[in-house]
């Protein structure tokens, strides 16, 4: 399974945000600086420039290659600190990790958590970043990323990155409690096969808390065979 939610996912929830709080936020700024007209004046330009840099998102995400990074660059220049900015740098360093780049990879994602405004993206950044460091052998580093993490909605998932850093060092109790937390983190009615396998197999044996290791890849290789298989059902 992949460790990050895809760009799509993350727009939709910011999407989701947007619908709740965002109207409600420019209505404060534009009433502190100029009333209905103004307000008129800053929806139009706030739309259209929405409208222009999703739509220059687009074309860079259906390029390719040389091209695709032109169209990004040219993105970054013509809109600056927008959502749309940070899920270029996001893509990028996603690329860079696909391709062994780690170095490259942590730069783009600090870049990213630096310039962008928005607590969501930040939040998604430091997962990932958490997940290069932790690649990098830079463990303290990834947990002092997750420990910024505040978002609701992505708690659970920091919590379980932070359990898979415990067991790669060898701290077994650790990696259950962070897993055991991150469980209890889980939305109503949403399921997590794969993070209650490693729940239950860095339990304590006897009162005592061991690597189980082989045990364990065995396990979360069947729970994630079953979980492809429950969505290929449901695909039917």
């Amino acid at each position: 399974m992949s460790d990050y939610l895809s760009d799509e996912e993350q727009a939709a929830r910011l999407r989701s945000w947007w619908a709740t709080n965002g109207i409600s936020v420019l209505i404060a700024a534009v009433v502190a600086g100029g009333g209905y007209f103004g307000y008129q004046h800053m929806t139009s330009a706030a739309q259209q420039k929405a409208e222009a840099s999703t739509a220059a998102f687009i074309a860079y995400r259906e390029a390719e290659g040389d091209k695709q990074e032109a169209l990004g660059n040219e993105l970054i220049q013509q809109f600056p600190g927008t959502t749309q900015h940070a899920l270029v740098l996001l893509r990028r360093a996603a690329l860079a990790t696909e391709e062994a780049r780690l170095g490259d990879a942590a730069e783009v994602l600090s870049e990213a958590i630096e310039m962008v405004n928005d607590a969501l993206l930040a939040d998604l950044a430091r997962i990932r970043l958490a997940r290069v460091l932790q690649e990098l052998d830079r463990s303290d580093d990834a947990l002092a990323q997750l420990a910024l993490v505040k978002n609701t909605g992505y708690r659970s998932w920091a919590l379980e990155v932070q359990g898979d850093i415990y067991l790669a060092t060898d701290q077994i109790e650790s990696a259950h409690e962070a897993y055991s937390a991150a469980f209890e983190a889980l939305a109503d009615g949403e399921r997590r096969p794969i993070l209650e396998v490693k729940r239950d197999n860095t339990a304590p044996s006897n009162g005592a808390y061991v690597a189980f290791q082989d045990t364990l890849d065995d396990a979360l290789r069947k729970a994630e065979q079953t979980l492809n298989e429950g969505q290929d059902a449901d695909n039917e």
